[in-house]
């Protein structure tokens, strides 16, 4: 695919301009296989047989159909339901004001082309964009053909690696309208970015200026308008997508993998990737770190696979350390537990019909190794229990999500990366030496963040579709609020106290010390911290600190900023920062408020780069549906062929490569007020051979490591969430 991709670019953009007229008109032949009531792709007496079991209609003034009640409803109740489920959809409402389609006959246009060209399998297999010897029917729906065609293979397909050269120095600084914002309950986040927007794509230097001014916002909201309406019973923002969890000749393993090669499911997965590259070459599936097939053995996962995910690999930031002891146990009477990854807290998130519920308290021993289970309905599950298979693919399917919904999603992207951005952005005038700085830890998180808005957060698309939750949008008001105690203020996620904390390192179990996202963490950590000292040795005084002991109008601006945007996320803060944020202290000489800057700081630039490479490194777990997925029937063990594709498309639009930490950005330094650039400079390459000494520590401590992780490692640390 690397030398076809510019070919396979052009042909389609010859063949969709040719064959759009006939596209509408192709939507409503009834021998091209459409969308039904399940939302699959069949074949013409298939979906009678569908139709007539499903969709009942009077004279079509009353239709049946699925509503997540089951309810049968006529045309003017649809209409009113639609109004009020709208009515405060924030990414509606977006939709509605940013695209001017959004609300006229010729979406449905747009409707009929991307259907269409979804529906052309053979035409995107001899473009090898598709599988050759799979087939769409039986599993996907429109939705998802056309996402893994648009956005997987030829959106990321044309992506090139971006380099430090495309991280510009501000020129302006941000405005914090109403209107210049996207919303999902209490996640707002920018349309735009003032230092250069898109700025993803090596072939914007082609496009003239005028229409990325005026016409990208307008096609990108059009665009997720478009696919957001596909595969609902109505073809409107709010309408009712189907899992297809209960039929049996429908999006079930059996059906897909029927007279093909594959005899396991993780080979029908990686199928869709195996020769998927972007325009430089790279994969488009995420190099793998750990191989996790060595843990399948007859038929079961090993014991060791929890062993290495909780210890070793992506949850070690969730591992609680304590006793728990657990009596009257079969063979066993009583026996107490040192370790444990609680998600039970999870279990009370309503799901949609059929769909397993998400939980389970997971119990270690002191070697590591899994031993208990505690079920959302309290059920205490041994090792060795007919069921234990199945509760630990719960269990590393909830942890899995759970870490990518709330750690990777709202904490990083939306708490960390977002609000980071735009208070620099908004408060910091272009030439101030701190929003120079920040620019390359802030560098394109909000094109970035924009598409999860729509894709992650919003309704109906890629993250509902993929997980069970029945009440998506309000997880972005659960998760970040403060009340829910799901996710504390930076400074104070106990994981991350433990890593700036001395006091609190030396708290932490000797296990958990051992664990690479601790042991390497606290060394980039101390980086990091180092980097900041250095900076406000030469910042703090005169720059950020007024000479008559006051705070520069820029620190003022940025401390109402962050305090502004935490409230209005209802984000949580300690009484500490919010002291300092709420600008009850004025003076800056004396008191703390110099450490509580510094602090925050390193918070937010050790989460933008070690701890989002951690929680969003995700390819090894997803590839295979029976290890973990996002979604799965209840009672199963694996996650259905639709439900994880969508869940791959995610990994595959998160996983692009991005400008390296360790990289050269001392050109943001240039032209400062005050011009503090050859101390910024020189405070830079510190830190570059401070980084280079961690690559080179971490290298010598895998070599003798059991399982290998170079998630802190400098080799692969990009400098900021820009995926």
């Amino acid at each position: 695919m690397t030398g076809k991709a510019p070919l396979v670019t052009l042909l389609l953009g010859v063949c969709l301009a040719a064959l759009a007229g006939q596209a509408v008109a192709q939507d409503g032949d009834e021998e091209v296989c459409q969308a039904d009531g399940t939302g699959a792709c069949v074949g013409k007496a298939v979906r009678d047989e569908i139709h007539e079991a499903h969709i009942a209609e009077d004279g079509g003034k009353t239709k049946c159909h699925a509503d997540g009640t089951g309810s049968c409803v006529g045309k003017a109740v649809r209409d009113e339901v639609h109004e009020a489920n709208t009515a405060e959809d924030g990414i509606a409402n977006d939709i509605h004001k940013m695209c001017p389609v959004a609300g006229s006959g010729i979406r449905n246009y747009f409707q009929g082309l991307m259907k269409w060209f979804g529906r052309r399998i053979g035409f995107h297999k001899m473009l090898s964009l598709w599988p050759e010897d799979i087939a769409s029917e039986g599993w996907s729906d429109d939705y998802t053909t056309v996402n893994y065609l648009v956005v997987a293979r030829i959106m990321v397909g044309l992506y090139w690696t971006r380099d430090p050269s495309w991280v510009k120095i501000p020129t302006a600084m941000a405005t914090d309208k109403e209107e210049d914002l996207i919303r999902v309950e209490n996640v707002h986040a920018p349309h735009e970015d003032i230092d250069g927007s898109p700025n993803f794509f090596w072939m914007e230097s082609f496009v003239p200026s005028f229409f990325l001014k005026y016409a990208y916002m307008p096609a990108v909201t059009c665009f997720y308008s478009t696919l957001r309406r596909m595969s609902t019973h109505n073809n409107e923002l709010n309408g009712t997508f189907e899992d297809s969890l209960d039929d049996p000749f429908m999006n079930t393993w059996e059906v897909v993998m029927n007279n093909t090669k594959y005899k396991k499911k993780v080979d029908w997965v990686m199928a869709f990737y195996d020769n998927a590259h972007s325009m430089d070459g790279q994969p488009l599936w995420p190099k793998q770190m750990t191989q996790f097939s060595l843990y399948f053995k007859k038929d079961e996962w090993e014991d060791r696979l929890e062993y290495a995910i909780a210890f070793h690999l992506i949850g070690a930031h969730r591992v609680e350390a304590g006793s728990w002891d657990f009596g009257n146990l079969p063979g066993i009477e009583s026996v107490t537990l040192p370790f444990r990854v609680a998600l039970n807290i999870f279990s009370t998130f309503e799901v949609r019909l059929h769909m397993g519920r998400y939980g389970t308290d997971l119990y270690f021993n002191e070697d590591g190794l899994p031993v208990l289970i505690k079920t959302p309905d309290g059920e205490i599950v041994l090792r060795g229990d007919k069921s234990w298979q199945y509760w630990k693919f719960v269990w590393r399917s909830t942890f899995i999500t759970v870490i990518t919904l709330v750690d990777h999603l709202h904490l990083a992207h939306f708490r960390a990366a977002n609000l980071l951005s735009r208070a620099v952005r908004e408060a910091l005038d272009p030439e101030f030496p701190i929003r120079r700085l920040a620019s390359i830890f802030t560098f394109g998180s909000i094109f970035v963040n924009l598409q999860a808005m729509h894709t992650l957060a919003g309704p109906n698309h890629l993250l509902h579709r993929a997980t069970p939750f029945k009440e998506f949008t309000k997880l972005s008001s659960v998760v970040p609020s403060g009340d829910s105690g799901i996710i504390a203020d930076i400074t104070d996620l106990p994981a991350i106290k433990a890593l700036m904390v001395d006091e609190e390192w030396e708290k932490l179990h000797p296990k958990l010390k051992e664990a690479p996202f601790f042991a390497d963490g606290r060394l980039l950590v101390g980086a990091l911290r180092k980097l900041m000292d250095s900076i406000f040795a030469v910042s703090w005084e005169g720059t950020m600190c007024s000479a008559n002991g006051t705070y520069s109008p820029n620190m003022k601006r940025m401390r109402t900023v962050i305090f502004n945007e935490s409230r209005e996320a209802h984000y949580a803060l300690t009484p500490e920062a919010y002291e300092w944020l709420s600008a009850k202290v004025e003076t800056c000489s004396t008191g703390n408020g110099k450490r509580v800057m510094a602090d925050r700081l390193v918070a937010y630039f050790f989460i933008v780069t070690g701890w989002h490479r951690h929680v969003g490194f995700v390819g090894d777990y997803y590839a295979d549906p029976e290890l973990a997925t996002m979604s799965w029937k209840d009672g199963e063990k694996f996650g259905r062929p639709r439900q994880h594709i969508i869940t791959t498309i995610i990994n595959v639009f998160t996983s692009t490569h991005q400008p390296l930490l360790k990289e050269d950005y001392t050109h943001l330094f240039d032209g400062m007020k005050p011009d503090l650039g050859k101390e910024y400079k020189s405070t830079w390459k510190m830190f570059l051979k401070d980084l280079d000494e961690i690559e080179a520590e971490i290298n010598r401590r895998n070599m003798k490591r059991e399982i290998l992780n170079i998630n802190m490692s400098p080799l692969i640390l990009e400098s900021a969430i820009s995926k």
